[in-house]
This record gives structure tokens, sequence and C-alpha cells, in this order.
């Protein structure tokens, strides 16, 4: 340990001046020269060991010849030196390298040494393995194949015990290396000199034996830390890569891992990842028909309010039915009964056709596909290996729905209708025919996909239903039934107003009286009770049911006067008013009919059916569909695994199917035992021992045909099986099977309702496919709903989609997502104006590629922004606008205010929504564009199969280079690398629901997509392909650079170049960089800031990080840097200040989930219990019940809360005002703030987009900074009395050690204030306005100390010392004060020469504690030993300190012992 004289000249000889410090390199210079400084360090750290062994024996100073050598060949050393980033990196690298390559050669020898034990038995194996085995005994290099078999080897005949000594093993060399090859142990330095123990490093002296055992000591802490990263790390990949495959995992700890941090944490979650790609393509699919659906009713709500508006300046005669009578004939016109049209077509099929990549029979909707293909097209069926045109029969016939095309004569009628009655344009009209005659097209192919599915006999029931009830199924426009989710719509959400309530309890009294023939009269009391429990009974399926009457409303409590059946035979003086029974909407009368629809909010228009309707239709069959693909492909898993294993296992394994047959077959495929597998049930029938149900839009009349020949071989063994059974069992009785009996148990055999259903899967997976039930809020739930939930949701909807400059930042920093991916943004306008034409919002040119979009959204690469689905999935859970619109409607005002809020929310959505989405339709389109050229460049045609090359040697097919394959590519590339709400996961979701963070799925997200970003990178680089010639190709080598490249200038080398050049512009120190981040707000302390000089010449600096879309990324890294730097006068080494860097950045990374949300944050600031107490977490005040009465302090306190809920920016919007002002009439003081702050237009302009220069305030920072100081100096100072002064037994030891922590507290906090007034200097403050400000605060005393850079130890109180005495007396014992006070007084006197600039406190010894009992000899009585033998040195330093000790007459040597050590 250093003395405190050698700190003090060290600290003065260390003085930098302002020219040093401006030549340094910037960070990201610094930290690439660190790796090659790094690198140069592993050859001097070996050879400077092998030259201090020299000088141990030979008593040379070979290690210092050494160090000066390697300073003179090292050219990296002094740029790296330079910085924190440089320091860091190097270290690392210094450790790293040698650490982790000695790992592996330490791991290997041990298994070869296991292995050779058991050679005989391995050698006896023959093939491939015993070769590979026989390879590594004799020493010779094993080739990837061979290492594989074995470690296969190893990992089958090993024990637990010998893979953890193989570990060891390796984790034992990998430490020697980095005590044998690190360059300066000294400067790296250990944990143990943070916290103590016996790898602490001797520092006191430098001779050969110190620093040989300081390397053992670094190499001993080395091995031990590798072990444990080395241990987690191989967990964490073998987890990830068994739960990756689809195996089970068997382990109870493996099992404990994966659930409670592995899938929490998994974008899956406990779907397989082909299950996880198919339940975005049906949600993707879902919303493309919506997409659909929503355009064509934009344009015919806008022609209807159009031609509405025309109308009222021609006619007096227009009121509100107008409108809704030209809706209705618009809706009778849509869903009017026609003919319908079924056929089955026989259909030409390629089955992967070489320029689009699909089937032609893939589904109706593609045969639009089809008819692009040129009628020259010729290929070859990969099948059959025959020649195939676009004119080739498969022979198959497939169902074809269609309606009947819309005549001539119908549409003239509505034309002229339109036209006469309602005065609409030729192009009007025009218009909305179209788009009626594209939703019947997306209807016809949802139904063509619904019908192709079934049985003939179901077929059957298909085609009476869609006659029967196709209206009904379509037409689903009711209020009461919005936006409900589950299988059934329920209206209690959103109630009908008062007025409709008693209008429909009128209309009730007026029945019963119309069918009583006056004989009966309800009260209001009992009709109005009836309409109620109408609306509360009633419900609307979900889907297109054969089993049910779709779209037919189901009301639990009808009373039987509205029945047909019991209304017609209604006796006159026998009406039963109060008889209850459930009933369908078809079922009443049609009076009956009427009050119910209009107490349900019944809407005939063509806008509820275009899209109420399409989302019900569009739900079941891509419902169904994923149903299919999940079968389909866990059958595609297992031919390829099948074709694996009989192929003799070569190669990797590949992923193991999904669902299963039986627990046999799960197990043959996964692993594990038969408490692994559940069966997936339907409703109703859950299997009796592990099941789980299924039945989403369940429907038994809907049978179903086998999906391909695995599941037809499976249907037909089943069959099989049930006849045989059945045979068996009426032979037991002597009976005979009939063919009757047989074919009703092969049908019954055969049927299928749903196909997964009866199928088995893993555990979590089986769960995952059951149905979510709803959970009823208790009465806590909803009071936490109300009063945290929903004022968290509203204030993250004003301050983001309600908030127009939010928008302007949004849209900006998205600009980050391209260039991070490598490209550089609006780098191509094509691909710019493609993208703008796309965007699904109101402006100039969008909403034009309305199909492209809708295919975009199929891809699943558009209308996933994160932050818009956190606050959606926020305002579901609180039911925004149900709890409004059950007080709303009943006020005109409120419900045309609402009217108008909700219009304006979904513009501000819709916007939100389109600034993400430009940015991922402009990456589509590079990334297509890229991956076709690259393809292009390395020699692939369009058609041929792209082979990959493994690393064994082995090949497999990964694609077939065409259209379809680039678009699929070219998404998965965007949904990976692109923030995306669909990839957040369900923990990070659930995290919504707390009180704390704010938006927390985008930073999910950026950790996400920045690590796929570098990985994608890597693969493509290392990705080989062979083409059909046999040459081994590169091809997206250049383009994995350039996405490397991409990655590192927006996230590292675009904010530090920035600042940097910032730097040299405006003659910016490091030193004012450092004092400036003593005075930012605490949320910007590891921000990137630039820094700039206003014309005062003061500091100004813009917050990069609110424009950086990647902070989440880089805080972390800087927060590193800043702790490091804040160290760097330690001499102990930047290992542990490394190390609270790191525990500092986990909070950074952790911050966005664990901080207060806007709303929670708010009513902390002003509760007075257990809240901050009217101070905001700035230290702003807000109220002060010294001054303010309770009125105005509850008043401050609801402004402070309303703020959180302002939309609009508005406080961004009055600043932008008063910079206005001040800009039309300078001479005007509006531009000054309440604070005084002057506001100008063209930094407030710059706010917008989020790099509003800020000015820096020392003056106003130097308060709080004092406030600290205060409290700091409080809390140091009762670290002595809480210790010492509870009550019982203290030692003088204790009292000692007491003493030193509460001055080490005291002297940290002495030092950050000495540092923040050194600060506060260079950033303008002079020493006269410093002093002023701390006098005022009370501090005189502290400034003048301060000043001078002093440090004012604790100086115990008179006050405390009788505490001391009373507390003695109280339990009969000497007081342990008196025995410590000349130690505490010498230890004042060594603090009090400690300066606070020193970035040091002093190692104190604690003479009770360190002390031994001396051999005394002929030392005179009187005076100290001058030398304990053994003791430590610092120890004697201090005693010899004390000086003299008074003899004492009259006592024996061992009673004059004792006082002298009283501790022994």
């Amino acid at each position: 340990m250093a003395t405190l004289g050698d700190l003090l000249n060290e600290n003065i000889n260390n003085i930098e001046t302002d020219a040093d410090e401006n030549s340094r390199p910037n960070a990201f210079v610094s930290a690439l020269a660190g790796i090659g400084s790094g690198l140069f360090k592993i050859p001097e750290g070996l050879v400077s060991l092998g030259a201090t062994l020299i000088d141990l024996g030979a008593d040379t100073n070979k290690a210092a010849e050494v160090e000066e050598f390697f300073a003179k060949i090292n050219p990296f050393d002094e740029m790296a030196e330079s910085t924190t980033a440089g320091k860091i990196t190097e270290l690392i690298v210094n450790i790293g390298v040698p650490g982790g390559v000695a790992f592996k050669v330490g791991n290997g020898l041990a298994k070869g040494a296991l292995v050779a034990r058991r050679s005989g038995k391995y050698l006896d194996l023959g093939g491939d393995m015993s070769k590979a085995i026989q390879k590594k005994l004799n020493g010779k290099t094993l080739n990837k194949v061979d290492k594989k078999l074995f470690n296969e080897a190893f990992s089958k005949g090993a024990t637990g015990f010998e893979k953890t000594g193989a570990f060891a093993a390796g984790a034992g060399l990998g430490g020697l290396a980095e005590g044998v090859f690190v360059g300066d142990v000294e400067e790296a330095g250990t944990f143990g000199d943070l916290l103590g123990g016996p790898t602490e490093l001797e520092r006191d002296t430098d001779d050969p034996t110190t620093e040989i055992l300081n390397r053992l000591k670094f190499g001993l802490e080395g091995a031990g830390f590798t072990g444990i990263i080395g241990g987690v790390g191989k967990t964490i990949s073998k987890l990830r890569n068994q739960a990756g495959t689809g195996k089970a995992i068997t382990k109870p700890f493996d099992r404990w891992i994966d659930k409670w941090i592995s899938k929490p944490l998994r974008s899956r979650g406990s779907d397989p990842q082909e299950g996880f790609v198919l339940r975005n393509k049906m949600e993707g699919d879902i919303a493309a028909d919506r997409n659909a659906a929503e355009r064509a009713m934009t344009t015919v709500d806008k022609i209807g309010e159009r031609i509405v508006k025309n109308m009222k300046r021609t006619s007096a005669s227009v009121n509100d039915n107008t409108k809704k009578n030209l809706f209705k004939e618009m809706n009778n016109f849509l869903i009017g009964k026609r003919k319908l049209r079924y056929n089955f077509e026989t259909v030409s099929e390629l089955a992967d056709d070489q320029l689009t990549g699909r089937p032609y029979r893939a589904g109706f909707g593609e045969l639009k596909d089809f008819k692009k293909i040129p009628d020259s097209f010729k290929t070859v069926d990969p099948n059959t290996g025959k020649k195939v045109t676009k004119k080739t029969k498969t022979g198959e016939q497939l169902f074809n729905f269609r309606f009947e095309d819309i005549n001539e004569k119908s549409s003239k009628v509505f034309r002229n209708r339109l036209k006469k009655t309602y005065g609409a344009s030729n192009e009007d009209v025009t218009q909305i025919v179209n788009s009626f005659k594209g939703m019947r097209s997306v209807w016809e192919d949802l139904f063509t996909q619904y019908g192709r599915r079934l049985t003939p006999s179901a077929l059957d029931d298909f085609e009476d239903m869609i006659r029967k009830s196709l209206s009904e199924a379509m037409d689903r426009g009711y209020a009461a039934f919005k936006n409900n989710s589950g299988d059934l719509s329920f209206a209690k959400n959103y109630p009908p107003t008062k007025a409709i309530l008693k209008d429909a309890a009128e209309d009730i009294q007026k029945e019963v009286t119309r069918l009583s023939e006056g004989q009966v009269k309800l009260t209001t009391e009992e009709a109005t009770k009836m309409a109620d429990e109408i609306w509360q009974g009633s419900s609307l399926p979900k889907g297109v049911l054969l089993s049910g009457r779709p779209g037919d409303v189901v009301i639990k409590d009808t009373p039987d006067f509205f029945r047909k059946s019991i209304a017609e035979n209604l006796q006159l003086n026998n009406v039963n008013v109060r008889g209850r029974d459930v009933a369908n909407l078809s079922d009443l009368t049609g009076e009956g009919q009427r009050i119910v629809k209009n107490l349900l909010g019944k809407a005939e228009n063509p806008m509820s059916t275009l899209v109420e309707g399409t989302a019900n239709l569009s739900s079941q069959v891509r419902y169904n569909q994923w149903l299919d693909n999940l079968v389909k492909e866990s059958n595609n898993l297992k031919r390829t695994w099948d074709a694996w294993d009989a192929g003799g296992r070569v190669g990797p394994e590949p992923r193991v199917p999904f669902l299963f047959a039986n627990s046999g077959e799960a197990r043959k495929y996964t692993g594990g035992s038969g408490s692994d597998f559940k069966t997936i049930s339907p409703p109703g029938k859950q299997d009796a021992v592990r099941g789980t149900p299924i039945g989403r839009f369940y429907d038994p009349k809907a049978k179903l045909q086998p999906v391909d020949e695995i599941e037809a071989a499976r249907i037909d063994a089943k069959v099989k099986e049930a006849v045989d059974n059945e045979i068996a069992l009426a032979s037991s009785k002597n009976k005979t099977l009939t063919p009757k009996q047989r074919k009703r148990a092969a049908e019954k055999a055969a049927e299928i309702i749903n196909p997964i259903e009866g199928r088995v899967a893993l555990n979590d997976y089986a769960d995952a496919l059951g149905q979510t039930k709803d959970i009823k809020k208790t009465f806590l739930a909803q009071l936490y709903q109300n009063t945290v939930l929903y004022p968290k949701a509203t204030a993250q909807m004003a301050k983001t989609i309600l908030a127009p400059f939010t928008h302007a930042r949004n849209f900006l920093s998205a600009a980050a997502f391209a260039g991070a991916n490598g490209l550089l943004p609006f780098g191509n306008t094509a691909d710019v104006k493609a993208a703008w034409n796309a965007l699904q919002v109101a402006g100039p040119g969008t909403r034009q590629a309305n199909e492209l979009y809708q295919e975009l959204l199929r891809l699943g690469v558009v209308n996933s922004q994160v932050q818009l689905g956190d606050l959606r999935k926020l305002l579901e859970d609180v039911d925004f606008g149900g709890v409004l619109n059950r007080i709303g409607p009943d006020f005109n005002g409120v419900n045309t205010f609402l009217k108008k809020m909700n219009v304006a929310k979904r513009f501000a959505q819709d916007a939100y929504t389109a600034e993400d989405d430009f940015w991922k339709i402009f990456t589509y389109f590079g990334e297509r564009a890229r991956l076709a050229k690259s393809y292009d460049d390395a020699g692939l045609k369009l058609g041929q199969d792209i082979i990959e090359v493994l690393e064994d040697g082995t090949t497999r097919k990964i694609g077939t280079y065409n259209e379809e394959y680039l678009k699929q590519q070219a998404a998965n590339l965007v949904k990976n690398n692109v923030p995306n709400y669909a990839f957040v996961s369900d923990f990070i979701k659930g995290l919504r629901r707390l009180p704390v963070g704010n938006f927390v799925a985008f930073p999910a997200e950026i950790m996400r997509t920045g690590t796929n970003i570098v990985s994608t990178a890597l693969d493509e680089y290392f990705l080989k392909v062979v083409l059909p010639n046999g040459d081994v190709v590169t091809p997206l080598r250049k383009r994995g650079l350039q996405r490397l490249f991409g990655m590192g200038v927006t996230t590292t080398v675009l904010p530090a170049g920035a600042v940097a050049t910032l730097q040299t512009i405006y003659d910016i120190s490091n030193e004012e960089i450092e004092a400036m981040r003593r005075y930012v707000a605490d949320w910007s302390k590891n921000s990137t800031l630039l820094p700039f000089k206003g014309k005062d010449g003061k500091l100004e600096y813009i917050d990069y990080s609110h424009m950086n879309a990647y902070d989440t990324l880089t805080r972390p890294i800087q927060t590193v840097i800043n702790a490091v730097n804040e160290g760097k006068q330690d001499k102990d080494g930047i290992m542990g200040d490394f190390l609270l860097g790191l525990i500092e950045s986990t909070k950074e990374i952790g911050s966005p989930f664990i901080s207060e949300s806007m709303w929670t944050e708010a009513l902390q600031d002003v509760s007075p219990i257990l809240g901050r107490g009217g101070v905001d977490r700035t230290g702003r005040r807000i109220y002060d019940l010294q001054v303010d009465t309770i009125g105005d302090a509850l008043s401050k306190s609801v402004g402070h809360l309303v703020e959180t809920q302002a939309p609009l920016n508005y406080k961004q919007l009055k600043r932008l005002g008063l910079a206005s002002v001040a800009k039309v009439v300078p001479e005007s003081d509006a531009r000054f703030g309440p604070r005084g702050i002057e506001y100008e237009l063209g930094n407030e302009l710059l706010g917008i987009a989020g790099m509003r220069r800020v000015k820096l305030n020392p003056s106003k920072g130097i308060n709080y900074k004092i406030t600290d100081y205060k409290d700091g100096i409080r809390a140091s100072r009762s670290i002595f009395a809480r210790r010492t002064l509870t009550g019982g037994v203290v030692t003088p030891e204790e009292v000692v050690d007491a003493y030193i922590d509460s001055n080490r507290a005291l002297f940290r906090i002495n030092r950050e204030m000495y540092k923040d007034i050194q600060a506060a200097k260079l950033l303008g403050m002079n020493e006269e306005q410093i002093e002023e400000t701390m006098v005022k605060r009370g501090e005189r005393r502290a400034y003048n100390a301060l000043s001078e850079g002093e440090f004012r130890p604790y100086s115990i109180s008179n006050d405390v010392k009788s505490i001391f005495e009373f507390n003695a007396e109280q339990l009969g014992i000497s007081n342990p004060f008196e025995a410590a006070e000349d130690i505490i007084d010498t230890l004042q006197e060594i603090l009090a020469e400690t300066p606070t600039s020193l970035d040091m406190f002093p190692d104190l010894p604690n003479p009770f504690r360190q002390s031994i009992i001396p051999n005394l000899g002929n030392t005179p009585i009187g005076q100290l030993p001058p030398m304990v033998t053994g003791a430590n040195p610092s120890v004697i330093n201090a005693n010899a300190r004390f000086g003299n000790v008074p003899t004492i007459a009259g006592e024996t040597t061992a009673e004059e012992f004792n006082k002298v050590f009283p501790n022994g």
C-alpha cells in the first residue's frame, strides 16, 4: 500500500495541462488501439514472468528491461492507455484471449486422459468413433467431425464427477494462463483489492517474490471466475440448444432454469419455433384481411359523408335519418340475397414453382399469381420429373365458392337510387361498387378455404348454412359486442344509454299491452328490469359454425311473449310476462327482434358489415388454417428426422416434430418420460389422465379431411384398429359385425373435428395450445386497475400518440434501425417512395399500395410498433373506453367529445404505426435487393437450390432461390433485427400491468435485435454455399460486413465521432465534459452528451440518447467507463472499478423495467406518506407544508398529477410559443419562462426532433449538491452512533472500527462535494458565487475546508462521550471510549492531513485488532517496542506515531502490559 506522501507526490506530478488533455484520441479510437495493445501484452506477460524468475535467482533487474522493451515496440500502448475505454478493452483482450484458449486446451487434455483410461472399451466399438479416439490418443489433430465424435464418446462414458473434473482442469489452466500472460498484474488489479481477502495484491514492495506471488493470486482468482462464467455459459448454451431442438428437458435443475428464466424471456414462450412462426402467420393473415376491410370501409365512409354533406347544402330536409337510410341501402346491396355458385375446378398445380416459390393451389387467392405466369412457361415437377406447363392438370378437384356476380340490372337500380335520392356522383357510386366487389372477393377466398377442408358430408351442411345464414354471418354490426375477445362476445362492456333503455322499456310495455289487448300492463320498473336483463344476458357467438346459427344473437333471459312459438298462441287473459328461457334472436317475433336490435345497438350500415363481418370470418378460417399448418409442419419435421435416422444419422440432428400420435412416439423423438407429455382434447372430452382442452371455434358438424398423407395413414390405422376392436367385441358375444355397423365404426374413427385433437405434445406446448379463460377481477384488482393502471395507460398515451413532437422523434430515431443493418437511410429514393405509398395513414401519397401492405402484414413485417403494441395491450387491460362508454352516452356533450377523441386517437395511432412501418418497409426492400444481388454475384440462378456447407463438411438445403424465398428471408431479417412487438416475451409484456416501467417492451426488443444484428452478420459472413458445379462460395460475406459496419457506425462511431468533433470545434476539454456530467439531470448522467458552447462561452449540451434508439445497449458501456474513470487515481487497479461499473450498469439495464411509471412517479412526488412529500426526483419542490396551506398543497399536487395526463407536448408547445413571441417582438420579456429561462426559437424547433440544446446552470445545480452533501454528512456521522451507542456491550476495537468507517463515508461525501465545487468552477462559477451559496446554506466552515482541499474528520462531541460513560456505568463495565480515545485522536490527526483532492481514503489500521503479544525483552518501560516480529508494517508505522506511554507505577508487569494492550 502506498504511503500518504507517495500519493500526495503522485497527485502533484500527474497534473496534466489542457494541451495534454485535448490531444487525447477519442474513446472509440482508443478502444480499437486497446485491442492491438492487449494482444501485445500477451507475450509481454509471458516474457516478463520469465525475467522475474531470473531476477529471483540471480538478483538482476531483467523484468524492468523487458517492460521497457515492450513499451518501445508496442505502437498501440499510449493510445490505448489514454482513455478509460481503451484501458478496459486492453485488459479484456489481454486476459480473455489466453484464458479462453487455455480453458479449451485444459478441458481437452483432461477429456483425453479420461478417454485414454477407458480406451480399450472405446476402441472395441469400431467405426468412426473408434478412429477419432485413436487419433486423439496418438496426439494427432482432429477435424471438426472427429472432434464431435470424440466429445460424444466422452459425454456418453464419463461420470458426473469426471465431467466436473475435466471442466475444473480447463478452468484451472485458464486461470494459470491469465496469471502468466497478463501484462501488468498490479495495474489490472483483482476483485480481492476491492473486497479484501486472500487474492488482494501486495503493492508495498517491488521485489520478484512479490511479483510472482501477485501473479499467482491473479491466476487463482482467474481460475475461479473462469469456472463460474464458463459454467453459467455452458448451462445457458446447453439449455438454449436443448430447448431449441424441441427435445424434452429431463433434469430437475435444467427444468427449473427453463421454466423460470429461459421460457419467460423467450419470444416464443412455450411454443416450438415452428409453432411460433405459424402463430404469427395466422395473426398476420387476420390483420391483412382486416386491413382490406378497413380500406374498403374508409372509402365507403368517406364517400357517404361527402354525399350527406353535399345534400345538406341543397336540401333543408336532411337529418340524422338521412345518413342512416343511405348506409342501410348500401348494406342491403352489399349482403343482399344473391344466388351462390359452388364448383369443383380441375386445377393446375406446380409442386414448387421456380419463379414464385409457391404451389399454385396453395389457396384460392393464389390463383391471381397464376394468371401472371406467361402461357409459354415450362418447368419440371420435382416430385415426378415430368415436364409441366401452365396448362398441365393434376386431376385433383378443389372446391371453390363464388357469389353470383353483381348483375347489371341490380347494379343499375342501386346506382340510380344513390344518384337520384342522395345526389351521388357517378364516380362516387363506382368507387362504392368496386369496394364492395373487392370485399366480396375476399369473402369468397375465405369461404373457399373453409369449404376445401370439409368432408363431402360436411360440405353439404356448409352449403346449407351459406344459403340460410350468410347475411346473419356477415352482418354483425352491434354496438354492444364491439371489440370483445374470446369465443363469445358479451354485451356487458358496452351498455345502452339510459335513453335507449327507456325506449326499450316503453316498447316492451306497449307490446305486452297489445298482445293482451289491454288486459295486462307492466310497470315502468318491471319493463326496465326486463330490458336490462335482455341486455345483460345477450351474447354473439364468434365464427361461422355449422353446428350453430352464425351471427344469431343468443339471449339468456328472453321473455316468453317475444318468442314466435309462444306469442302466436297467447290467450287473451293469460300473458305470462315473467316466463324466461334461452332463445336466438331469429326465434323472436318481428317486434321482439326490433326491440332487441335497438337495445343492442344494431347498426345497419356497410362499415360494420365490412369490418366486423370480415374479422369474424377471418378469425375462424385463419385459426383453422393455423391448426392445419401445425400438423403439416410437424409432419414435415418428422419426415426429415426419419430420413436422417434411416440414413445413418449423418450430419447434425434435425429438429424434432412437436405433435405426436401417442406418448411412445413422443419419447422416440424428444426423449423424456410419459409425465413430460399431455394429450390435446376438445371441450368436455378432456383426457382422464393427462389432457389439455382446446376448442376455439370447435364445431362438431365441421368434419375435416386429412391434411397430408401422413395424417391419412394415421387415420387409416385408426380406422383399422377401431373396426378390428368392434369385430373382436362382436365375436366375444358370438355375433358378427354387420356392414352397417362396420361402416359406422369406420366413420366414427375417421372423424376429424380438430386436426390436433388427440395428439400428444410436451406439457408446456400442450398448455400453450389450450384455451385462455377470462379472469374475473376482484374488488381490489378493479381498484388497482382504476387508480394505478388506468392513469398509467392514459399518461403513456398522452406522452406518445397524442404528443405531436413525439411523433417526429419516433420517425427520426427509427431511421437508426435501417442504419444499424447497413442500409443508408433515404439512400434509395425508389424504396423511399414505395414505402411511403404503402403507409396506412391519411396523407398525400399514402394508401396507394394497399395490396403490398397486406402482403407485408402476412409476412409479419409491419404493424408491429413496440411502444404502441405495449400501449394497446395496456389499454385493453384497463378496458379503455369501456368505463367512458358506461357514462358518456347518457350525456350528449360527453358523447360527442368521446367520438371526436376516438377519431383523433385512431389517427394518432395510425400515424405512430406509419412512422415505424416506413423504416421497416424501407429496410425490407433494401434487404431483399441485397440478398438478390449477393446470390446473383455468387453465381446462383433463379430456381436453383441453396445448399449450405456445414462445419462438419456435410450439406443441407436451406431454400430455393426464387422470389418467394427472397421475400421470406427479407421479412425474417426485418422481424429479427428491427424491434417487433410480436417477438416480445410474455414476461416482458406482463410487466406493463405493474406500477413500474414505461414501455418496457422497447428496451427488451433493443436488446434482442441488437444482439441479433451481430449474430446475423456473423452468420452471413461465415455462410458457405456449394454451387451446382461444385464450387464453394460465400455469397453473403460482403453483406455481413456491411451489417457489422452499420451496427458499429450507428451505435458507436456516430455518437463518439460527434462528441469528438464538437469538442474540437468548441475547444472543450475532457475535464469540462466530466464536469458537465456532474450537473446534468440524473437520467442524462450516463447518456451520450453532445457538447456545445453558447455565445456567452458557457457549456450547453444535447442529450443524444433521447434520439438514439440503441441507447439501451450503449448506456451500460458508458456507465462502466464513467465508473472506471471516476476511480482513475486509484492505484489498486481498474478491476475493482470495472466491477463497480458493471454493478452500476445493471441498474441502467434494469432501469426501464423497474423505475416508476410516469403516473406512479407523480404519485410518489406528491404523497406525504410513503412518498417524497412534495419533492420530485430531481429535487424540485412541488409544495412545502411549512409555507403552503393544506388547500394550496392539494391544488399543487393535483396540478402535478394532471401534468402527467396532459397531451400535445403542452410544455414544449408553451416554450415554443414563448420563443415565437420573442422572435416577433424581440423587446418583449415573454421569451422568459417562469424561472427566468430564456427560450430561443431555433433551439425549440430542434427540440421537436429531440435535439434541443440544454444550458447548464451550475449555480442552480449546486444547491441540490449542497442538499445531498448535508444529508450525506448527517448519515456518515450517524454510522458511529448507530454502531456504538445502542446500549449493548461495545469493545474499544469496535469503537475504533466505527470511527474509521464513519470517516470513510464522511470522506467520500466531502470528496464528492469537492469535485462538485471544482466542476462548478470549470462550468463558469467563480469562488465568490460558490462561497456565497454555501454560506447561505450554513456551510461556511465546510466551504473553507473544501476550497483548500482539506478534510475535516469526524470530531466526537462531549455529549457522545457522556453517553459512552453512562452506558458503561449501566452495564458495570469499563468505558470502551476511554480505552480507544488516544487511538481515535491519533487517527483524527492522520485524517486531518488527508486532502479531499486525493481520490483515496488512507488504509487506517486498528491497533486493537492487529497488535500481537510482543517480546518485550529489554524494552524500557514507558516506550512501545520499536519492532514487533511478524507484525504488519502498517501497524509498526502506526505504533511509532503513538510515542511514549506514561509509566504506570505500583503495578506488576502483567498489569502494566494489560493497560498498554487491553485487547491482548
